[in-house]
């Protein structure tokens, strides 16, 4: 008899890659170099974040003390290293806690409970989401959980009131999978094309749209990074804006939206790609949002590069294709990567409007970057927050920038 899904995602499997060694050979010597709680764990704990999406903060940290008091074997010193799909690996973990919120959603869905079955079928796409982070090309466990985020956050769109539609955009032959999430379908929308950071998939990205673009009337159209997700097959490299150009390319033949009215909103490594879309495709764009972007002193800093934490690194070389392990030329190869570097930042303006969100002492996007942003159009509105992974400053931030794309589009 052929096993269920459930089945499947509970059953152990031992014989499967640790997520540290995916693109660092050196990884049994790690110890966290950067991590602000010190050398306990591997992946950098987006507490606030994770929070800000829903998920139970209690559940959460009874799942971080699931892992750190596992006594099976680790790949370093790190907690959150223990190999095989087995308790206290972060994927099994946080797999079982999607699938008993995915249990839940269909009992709900079969009770009639619609508004019950939508929030648990979204629970359910977060924490496979965050099974599969920091989501590396070569993880044996990634696809699995990016299959349950992916369908369960479809089951949540068809208990909304608003229209998800999957846009496949052909580029060098092959396509890109986007999500298009609609207010809804009785006239064509503006709509802001959205992008995270190296550690983030589309399926998180929803919450922007369901609790600030969709009530302005505003769609959203979701791009993965280059290396990640429905994007597995392009690497990061200095035209970090490739995939997002051949999206705008395709915009005219999506009949739910007006390409003539196109915002771009990248947070983390995605408002590089914004900012550089704001230079080579300033006609076909309205305005651009950055919030966190590096674009310039993490590439051409080395020792702010060496500090960053090590899940960060690993991040720039999967994206990259490359090993982790060899620091050095890893700064280099990503040194490109500086809008500075390549002419686009510090030269000639332009035209588009620009919303630059900054934090203090930020390692990744400080304030000569902001200020470097500032300076690349004559119309631009800056905020710089004292610390951005908090609630209180996702949703005053999130309101600011929706009504200021309402404004530009």
């Amino acid at each position: 008899m052929k096993e269920n899904l459930s089945e499947v995602l509970f059953k152990p499997r031992i014989n499967v890659v640790e997520t540290s060694t995916v693109s660092n050979s050196s990884a049994a010597q790690l110890t966290a170099v950067g991590q602000e709680e010190g050398r306990n764990w591997y992946r950098i704990l987006r507490r606030e974040y994770w929070a800000w999406l829903g998920l139970d903060p209690i559940e959460t940290e009874s799942l971080f003390a699931d892992i750190a008091m596992c006594d099976k074997p680790r790949t370093s010193e790190l907690l959150d290293t223990i190999g095989g799909y087995q308790p206290g690996n972060w994927n099994y973990e946080w797999m079982q806690r999607a699938v008993k919120h995915q249990i839940s959603a269909k009992d709900a869905e079969q009770n009639g409970q619609r508004d019950k079955a939508y929030q648990e079928f979204l629970l359910a796409s977060y924490s496979a989401t965050i099974a599969a982070y920091p989501h590396f090309k070569g993880d044996d466990l990634v696809a699995s959980a990016h299959a349950l985020a992916h369908s369960n956050l479809m089951a949540a769109t068809e208990q909304s009131k608003y229209e998800c539609k999957t846009i496949n955009v052909p580029i060098d032959g092959k396509q890109v999978a986007c999500y298009l999430h609609l207010p809804d379908t009785d006239s064509v929308k503006p709509v802001v094309m959205v992008s995270g950071g190296l550690d983030t998939i589309q399926t998180e990205l929803y919450p922007f749209f369901e609790r600030f673009l969709a009530p302005a009337g505003i769609a959203m159209l979701t791009v993965d990074m280059p290396g990640a997700g429905h994007c597995l097959n392009w690497k990061l490299q200095q035209d970090s804006s490739r995939i997002h150009l051949a999206i705008l390319d395709h915009l005219p033949q999506v009949p739910w939206v007006d390409h003539a009215r196109v915002a771009m909103l990248g947070y983390r490594f995605a408002g590089n790609v914004a900012a550089r879309l704001a230079f080579v495709a300033a006609e076909r764009l309205r305005a651009v949002v950055t919030i966190g972007a590096p674009v310039d002193r993490l590439f051409s800093d080395i020792q702010r590069f060496n500090n960053l934490p090590q899940m960060y690194q690993d991040c720039l070389a999967n994206r990259s294709g490359v090993n982790a392990s060899n620091t050095e030329g890893l700064y280099y190869r990503c040194m490109p990567l500086s809008l500075k570097t390549q002419g686009i930042l510090g030269g000639p303006r332009t035209k588009l409007p620009m919303f630059v969100v900054g934090r203090k002492n930020d390692a990744i996007c400080p304030e000569t970057d902001v200020s470097l942003l500032s300076m690349a159009s004559p119309n631009c509105k800056v905020e710089v927050l004292k610390e951005l992974d908090s609630l209180q400053n996702y949703n005053q931030i999130f309101t600011k920038v929706t009504h200021w794309l309402q404004k530009q589009l």
